[in-house]
């Protein structure tokens, strides 16, 4: 029976033992050859994994691109759900984008260079709306919590694009430099805060009318 398993393997597949691990494999063939050009048979047989295996770790060829940006997402609506009620709005946003990237940079050794595929294909760029609404939307709430108003009201919008924005310039930016994760995130950092500092007055509270 063992050998039996083995055999259905494939001779000189590598195990794959994680979605983390297919994922390494699926991004690394994905830029070598294209997204177009490869297939989920051809993304099994290069992780070591069966059809079945891939599939029970990722719906699609797309959610394996996409699937650690949303483990992003759901990471950043964390931090900002336990960001500290006295933090002004505009810093708890900076330092959960920048954390809930901290994490997936330290995690995923493949995280950034899903974002070279984008430019590469048709297919991710129509269904990075979703993903990126997402991301634009858990900002907008949090700081619509913030300052009373509903998310789809336009302070709360302005900011989530205007932050969403920087966010994406940078990550674009990333894949031109050679440099340490600390000092890209010092850049993130940086960049968040002078839009955050231009947009702080946003959240703050409206003046009280005065007695007269």
């Amino acid at each position: 029976m063992a050998g039996a398993s083995n055999g259905s393997r494939g001779a000189g597949r590598p195990r794959v033992t994680s979605p983390e691990a297919v994922e390494q494999v699926a991004i690394q063939l994905l830029l070598r050859e294209g997204y177009a050009n490869v297939s989920v048979d051809q993304i099994a047989a290069a992780a070591g994994v069966g059809r079945t295996t891939f599939f029970r770790y990722f719906p699609s060829k797309a959610a394996v691109v996409w699937s650690a940006f949303d483990h992003t997402n759901r990471r950043l609506a964390e931090l900002l759900a336990r960001a500290d009620g006295a933090c002004p709005p505009m810093t708890a946003v900076r330092e959960a984008v920048v954390g809930s990237t901290r994490d997936a940079v330290d995690t995923r050794g493949v995280w950034l260079e899903r974002f070279q595929l984008l430019d590469t294909s048709s297919a991710l760029r129509a269904s990075a709306a979703e993903h990126w609404e997402t991301w634009r939307a858990t900002v907008a709430a949090f700081i619509a919590q913030r300052i009373g108003a509903a998310s789809q009201d336009v302070v709360p919008a302005a900011i989530a694009g205007a932050i969403q924005g920087a966010y994406i310039a940078e990550l674009r930016g990333w894949l031109l430099l050679t440099t340490t994760t600390d000092d890209l995130l010092e850049r993130l950092r940086r960049s968040l805060t002078t839009v955050g500092d231009a947009l702080e007055a946003l959240t703050a509270p409206p003046p009280i009318p005065s007695a007269g």
